[in-house]
């Protein structure tokens, strides 16, 4: 069970993840991406209030605070491209882009942390990113590389590859953080960071989302409690596992964002969608019983 546990987190930081991006595009479109941003971070802040009652405080490192300064910059700009990508395209489109990122993570976690993928695991992963070829399947018969070319032409997946692209560096920065710190420790005080930098930007922000963002406090909560959720199960599982392997099985997100949008939003080539998010868990499953 030991050994198995950080697919359980992985598994728990995906249902968390897909979770809020279906709360977040259901009831929180109408605010700027930057709004939308905050609303997950404050109504997260509950839960980690909570937190801060059980951890204590570790010994940190500068090595810690380095890997913080260079971290949150980049996580704020993913999070602006991610808020933005939700709302102009479909959840089930959109969201399993962010399936590039195990295959990025070859490379920066080899670069970053020392790792690198066994045979299995480098196939598992190369399984992940052929799944998203077949999200865009339909366009298969304007030629070969049109459902790759579908992904620049269209806002929302360009946005999610270029987040896709942020988060290969940021995870293996986030694990390095945890190595320096503690998985509890650094899952509370990450997003708390990084929610106090969104509210320094506050008053540069136009328009100001304003007593908008406590305008559905019953949602805010649930979508509050899957944020919370979320970078716990991810900062516990990527101590225990490579992080290509973590961030592999995390992104069954987007099989739950399918889901999502083929049965909440009503989205269009859900079989179709469902079909590439298949592989993409195929090759989850194979990093995590081979990898």
């Amino acid at each position: 069970m030991g050994d198995s546990l950080w697919v359980l987190y992985g598994l728990g930081a995906a249902l968390g993840l897909a979770s809020a991006d279906a709360l977040t595009k259901c009831y929180f479109t109408g605010l700027t991406p930057y709004g939308m941003s905050l609303v997950r971070l404050l109504f997260g802040l509950p839960y980690f209030a909570v937190g801060w009652w059980f951890t204590p405080m570790p010994q940190l490192t500068p090595i810690f605070f380095l890997i913080v300064v260079v971290a949150l910059p980049l996580e704020i700009l993913a999070a602006l491209m991610y808020m933005r990508a939700l709302q102009v395209s479909p959840l089930s489109l959109c969201a399993p882009m962010l399936a590039f990122t195990p295959a990025l993570l070859i490379l920066s976690g080899h670069l970053i942390l020392g790792e690198m993928p066994n045979a299995w695991g480098g196939a598992g992963i190369a399984a992940v990113v052929l799944g998203s070829y077949l999200l865009n399947l339909d366009r298969w018969g304007r030629g070969w590389c049109a459902p790759l070319a579908a992904l620049w032409r269209q806002e929302g997946p360009r946005l999610m590859l270029g987040v896709a692209v942020i988060y290969a560096v940021t995870s293996a920065l986030g694990k390095l953080g945890v190595m320096h710190s503690g998985p509890t420790f650094f899952a509370l005080f990450y997003p708390c960071a990084f929610t106090g930098i969104m509210l320094a930007g506050y008053p540069w922000s136009s328009p100001r989302p304003g007593r908008r963002l406590f305008s559905q406090p019953f949602t805010g909560l649930l979508l509050g409690f899957c944020m919370a959720a979320t970078p716990f199960c991810h900062f516990h599982g990527i101590q225990l596992a490579p992080a290509a392997y973590l961030i592999a099985t995390k992104r069954l997100s987007l099989l739950f964002s399918v889901i999502y949008g083929g049965l909440v939003f009503r989205e269009g080539f859900f079989l179709q969608r469902l079909m590439g998010a298949g592989l993409m868990a195929a090759g989850v499953g194979l990093i995590a019983l081979k990898g």
